[in-house]
């Protein structure tokens, strides 16, 4: 029995779901993790940190926020797909996400 991998790129939707989810939830609950466990002040966004002494409200300032970036890249599909390389900025940005979860979640389980 052979089992074949296929790739098939991600619709742009998806890549567009991919980066509201990384930026809206994983980073706003790391954010808030680091915050409980590190304290608030090692947060870089000011705005963010004026927040996290409401955590409730932190959280869906930055989802809000992920989740309107996503509907303006969703309405400009058009015109994003003439970008040269704009497969490779939705990377990026997925990546940069993961990378900042991944330092807030460092930052909150290194001091426990």
């Amino acid at each position: 029995m052979s089992h074949r991998f296929r790739f098939e790129r991600p619709a742009y939707a998806e890549l567009v779901i991919a980066v509201v989810v990384v930026w809206g939830v994983c980073d706003g609950l790391s954010t808030l993790l680091a915050a409980e466990f590190a304290g608030a002040h090692l947060e870089a966004n000011p705005f963010i940190r004026s927040l996290l002494s409401m955590p409730a409200l932190a959280f869906a300032v930055q989802l809000g926020g992920a989740v309107a970036a996503g509907a303006i890249a969703l309405a400009g599909e058009r015109f994003i797909r003439t970008v040269p390389g704009w497969r490779v900025w939705f990377a990026v940005l997925i990546g940069g996400g993961i990378g900042v979860t991944g330092l807030n979640l460092l930052v909150a389980f290194a001091i426990v």
